[in-house]
């Protein structure tokens, strides 16, 4: 008799910096009046795209007694860094949403 193996119940782990970037990659195709295929379809495409964006930025420092204040004076500008880094991202990630419309919307019309 064959062994049946069950279905998996949970799917992959997913990093949550993808899951973050995949929901405004949705919300901002829901925003700009695109259909659930359409969404789909991009998301898809983008897949490789977003898998690019799931790293860490952390610091690996070993604070110690000698280079503690040093590190307190220099979190304004790292976080300052994070948040600029973050806008230019935001800004490709718009750039490219605009391009896939785009190229669907191509793709469409050239099926006829």
């Amino acid at each position: 008799m064959p062994t049946v193996i069950a279905f998996p119940t949970k799917s992959a782990p997913t990093s949550p910096q993808s899951c973050a970037v995949t929901e405004m990659i949705k919300e901002e195709l829901s925003y700009l009046s695109s259909n659930e295929h359409m969404i789909n379809c991009i998301l898809e495409r983008m897949k490789p795209f977003i898998a690019t964006l799931d790293f860490d930025l952390g610091l690996d420092v070993e604070i110690n007694e000698e280079n503690q204040q040093a590190m307190m004076d220099i979190i304004p500008a790292v976080q300052a860094m994070q948040a600029r880094f973050d806008d230019i991202i935001s800004d490709i990630i718009s750039e490219r949403i605009l391009h896939e419309i785009h190229m669907f919307h191509i793709e469409r019309a050239t099926k006829v």
